[in-house]
């Protein structure tokens, strides 16, 4: 009891402390998260690459199940990073050489549009008859913006530059992470077991029984939730882009491939995602076939609409089982904290928490005999 009540106020004056030094906790607590962030990143890889590794082993274990079987793993984790990584060089592969076509086609057409507003402006000026002075005040503030532009830039290319720089730091420091994170996920994934089984006695050690078993038991259902929204995202995101590229072949559109390409790999990101293929979509008809505009803005609605009642409630509605409301809240707060990697774990770890409240909602009544409330 004594020993509780220590750690209690212990506890309380730490907490007290790091709320009174927000500015510095914060501090360590980002130095810390940049010390980690490798790790962090190798167990995300590590948790995707086992959603289809599980898979492979099964159908190992199926065909050959006492044949190599100490080839297995290594088999099946070296089989699951190539497939990942064909996919992704596939699907560059596909779209830069797209994308770099439009820019070069999107660059050409701009002369020639400029000059058509030039010709259509010269026109309204004759239409509104301006008069002289209209027309030099209309001179003298054009010759003020680009004037403030300038003086901008000459004010903050250092800064602007600065931010390059860090930008490209960033990136760099991004791409090590990365590469540190693969290497961390194949060491993971090959001794998973042992690590499982070492974390596990870890927690029956320093918790009480009961305890341990709740900690454990929400981490096999964040497992089994996340490993579900792992797999129906991707398997959504497949039919969706495929749904996409025959319609757009059947329908004569442009750009089927670049489009459907990025309508796939942008439906990860909830919500936001979908808004950006459509944003991106548009630019590319635009570019090449503007009549055909209004025809993908409807084949897009139609196509949405179709994966958010029939695709996404049957393959990833019964894993998340969230209401739209609560993944659009999840979406929002996920991606305010986290960014983009916010918005994809943010739906999966409002579901365990959902679920977690859920059960502790049941058994709190249940201990009140209020079952029937």
């Amino acid at each position: 009891m004594q020993k509780t009540f220590w750690r209690e106020v212990c506890a309380a004056v730490i907490l007290i402390w790091a709320l009174w030094n927000y500015e510095l906790s914060l501090g360590l607590l980002g130095g810390a998260l940049n010390i980690l962030m490798p790790f962090i990143v190798g167990g995300a890889v590590a948790f995707v690459v086992n959603v289809l590794m599980e898979k492979l082993e099964a159908l190992w274990q199926r065909f050959l199940p006492a044949r190599c079987g100490f080839l297995k793993r290594p088999v099946c984790l070296t089989l699951s990073f190539t497939l990942i990584a064909g996919v992704v060089a596939l699907l560059f592969i596909s779209v830069v050489p797209e994308l770099h076509a439009s820019i070069k086609v999107l660059a050409a057409k701009v002369p020639a549009a400029l000059s058509r507003f030039n010709v259509y402006l010269h026109d309204r000026i004759a239409v509104w008859d301006l008069s002289d002075s209209d027309i030099a005040y209309i001179q003298q503030q054009w010759r003020e913006a680009t004037a403030a532009v300038a003086a901008f830039w000459e004010s903050n290319k250092g800064t602007l530059l600065s931010r390059t720089w860090s930008v490209t730091t960033s990136v760099a420091s991004a791409v090590t992470n990365f590469v540190i994170g693969v290497v961390v996920a194949i060491y993971v994934l090959l001794d998973k077991e042992r690590l499982a089984r070492n974390c596990r006695r870890v927690v029956y050690a320093f918790c009480s029984r009961e305890r341990a078993e709740y900690l454990l038991n929400a981490a096999a259902l964040a497992k089994k939730v996340f490993a579900g929204f792992v797999g129906g995202q991707l398997l959504e995101a497949f039919l969706l882009g495929l749904m996409c590229f025959a319609g757009m072949l059947v329908l004569g559109m442009p750009y089927a491939l670049v489009i459907s390409s990025l309508v796939a790999f942008l439906a990860l990101v909830p919500i936001i995602g979908t808004m950006l293929s459509a944003a991106m979509g548009c630019v590319f008809i635009l570019i090449s076939q503007p009549e055909k505009i209004w025809m993908f803005i409807i084949f897009f609605i139609v196509l949405q609409r179709i994966e958010g009642d029939i695709l996404y409630p049957k393959i990833v509605g019964k894993s998340v089982g969230l209401s739209g409301l609560w993944v659009l809240a999840a979406v929002t707060v996920g991606g305010g904290l986290f960014g983009i990697l916010g918005m994809i774990i943010s739906v999966p770890l409002c579901s365990v928490c959902y679920v977690l409240f859920a059960d502790a909602v049941k058994h709190r009544l249940q201990n009140k005999n209020l079952n029937d409330v």
